[in-house]
């Protein structure tokens, strides 16, 4: 989980230079829920990581 938290946060950094901030705020609140989910062990983990990264995807083509 680490080392795709690193690739997400380099790709928000990305992001973030590219002046989406609403998708950030977005996201931040996705990676809160992962942060819990991940603490009680949920399957869920995987689609709400997989939700992350259609919207980091969005932002890098300027959607």
């Amino acid at each position: 989980m680490l080392r795709i938290g690193s690739l997400m946060r380099l790709e928000v950094s990305d992001c973030e230079q590219r002046g989406c901030f609403h998708r950030l705020h977005i996201m931040s609140l996705l990676w809160l829920q992962v942060s819990a989910c991940e603490q009680r062990g949920c399957i869920h983990q995987l689609h709400i990581m997989s939700l992350l990264w259609l919207l980091v995807s969005d932002c890098e083509h300027g959607v």
